[in-house]
Protein backbone atom coordinates (compact mmCIF):
# COMPACT_ATOMS: atom_id res chain seq x y z
CA UNK A 1 0.00 0.00 0.00
CA UNK A 2 2.86 2.39 0.87
CA UNK A 3 4.47 1.67 -2.01
CA UNK A 4 1.94 2.42 -4.33
CA UNK A 5 1.27 5.91 -2.71
CA UNK A 6 5.04 6.72 -3.29
CA UNK A 7 4.93 5.46 -6.39
CA UNK A 8 1.86 8.21 -7.35
CA UNK A 9 3.56 10.12 -5.34
CA UNK A 10 6.85 9.88 -7.53
CA UNK A 11 4.67 9.81 -10.51
CA UNK A 12 2.81 13.27 -10.03
CA UNK A 13 6.02 15.02 -8.96
CA UNK A 14 7.87 13.87 -12.37
CA UNK A 15 4.48 14.91 -14.47
CA UNK A 16 4.59 18.78 -12.80
CA UNK A 17 8.11 18.98 -13.30
CA UNK A 18 7.83 18.19 -16.46
CA UNK A 19 4.67 21.01 -16.76
CA UNK A 20 7.20 23.08 -15.12
CA UNK A 21 9.60 22.48 -17.81
CA UNK A 22 7.20 23.02 -20.32
CA UNK A 23 5.81 26.45 -19.33
CA UNK A 24 8.76 27.60 -18.83
CA UNK A 25 9.55 27.00 -22.37
CA UNK A 26 6.52 28.44 -23.22
CA UNK A 27 7.61 31.80 -22.01
CA UNK A 28 10.85 31.89 -23.09
CA UNK A 29 12.73 31.14 -20.05
CA UNK A 30 13.73 27.52 -21.50
CA UNK A 31 17.15 26.47 -22.42
CA UNK A 32 19.30 29.33 -23.74
CA UNK A 33 17.08 31.75 -24.45
CA UNK A 34 17.97 34.72 -22.38
CA UNK A 35 16.05 36.01 -19.30
CA UNK A 36 17.24 39.19 -17.75
CA UNK A 37 16.78 42.45 -19.87
CA UNK A 38 20.29 43.09 -20.22
CA UNK A 39 20.90 39.66 -22.20
CA UNK A 40 17.97 39.58 -24.56
CA UNK A 41 19.04 43.65 -25.10
CA UNK A 42 22.14 42.31 -26.29
CA UNK A 43 20.49 39.79 -28.68
CA UNK A 44 18.31 42.82 -30.16
CA UNK A 45 21.37 44.43 -30.73
CA UNK A 46 23.26 41.73 -32.60
CA UNK A 47 20.35 41.44 -34.51
CA UNK A 48 19.59 44.66 -35.53
CA UNK A 49 23.30 45.30 -36.61
CA UNK A 50 23.00 42.19 -38.40
CA UNK A 51 20.17 43.93 -40.13
CA UNK A 52 22.15 47.26 -41.47
CA UNK A 53 21.44 48.58 -44.52
CA UNK A 54 17.92 46.76 -44.51
CA UNK A 55 15.12 48.54 -45.48
CA UNK A 56 12.66 50.35 -43.17
CA UNK A 57 9.64 48.31 -43.19
CA UNK A 58 12.07 44.78 -42.97
CA UNK A 59 13.29 46.57 -39.75
CA UNK A 60 10.33 47.87 -38.14
CA UNK A 61 8.40 44.58 -38.51
CA UNK A 62 11.01 43.21 -36.94
CA UNK A 63 11.18 45.26 -33.71
CA UNK A 64 7.56 45.56 -33.83
CA UNK A 65 7.93 41.18 -33.63
CA UNK A 66 9.41 41.52 -30.83
CA UNK A 67 7.03 43.17 -28.85
CA UNK A 68 7.58 46.75 -28.86
CA UNK A 69 5.43 50.30 -29.74
CA UNK A 70 6.85 53.09 -31.08
CA UNK A 71 7.73 56.24 -28.63
CA UNK A 72 8.81 58.15 -31.27
CA UNK A 73 9.27 58.89 -34.72
CA UNK A 74 10.87 61.60 -36.30
CA UNK A 75 12.57 62.27 -40.29
CA UNK A 76 14.72 65.37 -41.44
CA UNK A 77 16.22 66.17 -44.84
CA UNK A 78 20.25 67.86 -44.23
CA UNK A 79 19.46 68.33 -40.33
CA UNK A 80 21.16 71.14 -38.32
CA UNK A 81 22.57 69.61 -35.12
CA UNK A 82 20.05 71.74 -33.10
CA UNK A 83 17.09 70.55 -34.75
CA UNK A 84 18.41 66.73 -33.73
CA UNK A 85 19.24 68.05 -30.06
CA UNK A 86 15.82 68.87 -30.51
CA UNK A 87 14.44 65.45 -30.03
CA UNK A 88 16.38 64.34 -27.91
CA UNK A 89 14.93 62.77 -24.62
CA UNK A 90 16.30 62.90 -21.23
CA UNK A 91 18.16 59.20 -21.42
CA UNK A 92 17.87 58.18 -24.81
CA UNK A 93 19.34 61.25 -26.65
CA UNK A 94 22.11 61.89 -29.25
CA UNK A 95 25.76 63.39 -28.08
CA UNK A 96 27.08 66.10 -29.58
CA UNK A 97 29.81 63.88 -30.76
CA UNK A 98 26.69 61.43 -32.93
CA UNK A 99 25.16 64.27 -34.39
CA UNK A 100 28.22 64.95 -36.16
CA UNK A 101 29.43 61.68 -36.78
CA UNK A 102 25.46 60.82 -37.75
CA UNK A 103 23.97 63.44 -39.32
CA UNK A 104 27.20 65.79 -40.56
CA UNK A 105 26.99 64.47 -44.19
CA UNK A 106 23.69 65.39 -44.42
CA UNK A 107 20.59 63.05 -46.49
CA UNK A 108 17.23 61.87 -45.55
CA UNK A 109 16.73 61.16 -42.15
CA UNK A 110 14.56 58.84 -40.05
CA UNK A 111 14.97 58.30 -36.55
CA UNK A 112 12.67 55.66 -34.33
CA UNK A 113 12.35 55.24 -30.42
CA UNK A 114 10.88 52.14 -29.92
CA UNK A 115 10.02 50.83 -25.82
CA UNK A 116 9.47 47.27 -24.49
CA UNK A 117 7.95 47.47 -20.49
CA UNK A 118 10.86 44.48 -19.06
CA UNK A 119 9.83 45.17 -15.71
CA UNK A 120 8.36 47.23 -12.82
CA UNK A 121 9.71 47.80 -8.88
CA UNK A 122 7.54 49.24 -6.15
CA UNK A 123 8.23 51.44 -3.63
CA UNK A 124 7.46 53.30 -0.43
CA UNK A 125 8.23 57.08 0.45
CA UNK A 126 7.70 59.20 3.70
CA UNK A 127 8.63 62.30 5.35
CA UNK A 128 9.74 62.92 9.15
CA UNK A 129 9.48 66.54 10.14
CA UNK A 130 11.51 68.63 12.15
CA UNK A 131 9.36 67.59 15.24
CA UNK A 132 9.52 63.75 14.55
CA UNK A 133 6.33 63.48 13.13
CA UNK A 134 5.99 61.19 9.74
CA UNK A 135 3.66 62.49 6.87
CA UNK A 136 2.94 60.29 3.73
CA UNK A 137 4.29 57.61 5.38
CA UNK A 138 2.96 55.16 3.10
CA UNK A 139 3.13 56.69 -0.60
CA UNK A 140 3.85 53.69 -2.69
CA UNK A 141 4.84 54.17 -6.14
CA UNK A 142 5.25 51.51 -9.54
CA UNK A 143 8.31 52.69 -11.22
CA UNK A 144 8.12 51.14 -14.68
CA UNK A 145 10.92 49.23 -16.54
CA UNK A 146 11.45 49.29 -20.03
CA UNK A 147 14.08 48.03 -23.04
CA UNK A 148 14.87 50.71 -25.65
CA UNK A 149 15.46 50.81 -29.12
CA UNK A 150 16.78 54.14 -31.11
CA UNK A 151 16.85 52.79 -35.09
CA UNK A 152 18.62 55.78 -37.35
CA UNK A 153 17.52 55.15 -41.29
CA UNK A 154 19.09 57.02 -43.96
CA UNK A 155 17.94 57.18 -47.49
CA UNK A 156 15.52 54.45 -46.21
CA UNK A 157 18.14 51.89 -45.11
CA UNK A 158 19.50 51.32 -41.43
CA UNK A 159 22.48 52.72 -40.65
CA UNK A 160 22.50 52.38 -37.42
CA UNK A 161 20.97 51.62 -33.50
CA UNK A 162 21.25 51.82 -30.51
CA UNK A 163 19.74 49.69 -27.10
CA UNK A 164 19.20 50.56 -23.61
CA UNK A 165 18.82 47.38 -21.73
CA UNK A 166 16.62 49.32 -18.75
CA UNK A 167 15.40 52.47 -18.52
CA UNK A 168 12.83 53.54 -16.15
CA UNK A 169 10.07 55.97 -17.30
CA UNK A 170 11.72 59.28 -15.95
CA UNK A 171 14.21 58.74 -18.68
CA UNK A 172 11.71 58.46 -21.26
CA UNK A 173 8.10 59.77 -20.84
CA UNK A 174 8.55 63.25 -20.26
CA UNK A 175 12.09 63.76 -20.62
CA UNK A 176 11.87 66.21 -23.18
CA UNK A 177 14.47 69.04 -22.37
CA UNK A 178 12.71 72.57 -23.18
CA UNK A 179 15.60 74.90 -23.32
CA UNK A 180 15.13 78.72 -23.43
Amino acid sequence: MKQRQRARLAASASALAGLAVLLAAAHGHGAGAPQKPREQAKVYESTLLGMTGQPFGKVIAAVEGWGFECLDAWEAVDPAPKDVAGHNRKKVKFSKKEIEEIFGAGGAFRVVVYSKLVGRDATTMGTVDAMGMTGGKDASFDIEKHTVIRAVFKDGALLLSKVWPVVDQAGMSGGMLFRR
